[in-house]
């Protein structure tokens, strides 16, 4: 199962994101239901909703996410608690293009 991991832009120079791929490469938190089942983490981008006040850019991600097979894309905290509250519209964006969206890294 192909995977991609969504973060907010804001946390650039602030997170290390090292959080995000120690649940994935352990399957632990909102990773652990791959306990038992191969995956590949393909993706690891930035949304930038806020700053550029449009969602040309990730929806140009999600075109190319569901062109490359990716079947969920887990967002960061960062993304999860979007101070902008904007969520639900980041989710749409993939979920239109069939990509099962999950809250959470760890």
């Amino acid at each position: 199962m192909k995977i991609a991991i969504g973060v907010c832009e804001k946390i650039n120079g602030i997170c290390t994101t090292m959080g995000c791929f120690k649940a994935y490469n352990n399957k632990e938190k909102h990773f652990e239901e791959y306990k038992n089942i191969s995956t590949e983490l393909v993706s690891f981008f930035t949304c930038d909703i806020c700053s550029k006040n449009t969602k040309e850019n990730i929806e140009n991600i999600s075109k190319k996410l569901k062109e490359f097979e990716v079947e969920r894309l887990h967002l960061g905290v960062c993304v999860v608690k979007c101070k902008a509250n904007i969520l639900e519209e980041i989710k749409e964006v993939f979920t239109k293009n069939n990509i099962e969206v999950i809250e959470g890294t760890h």
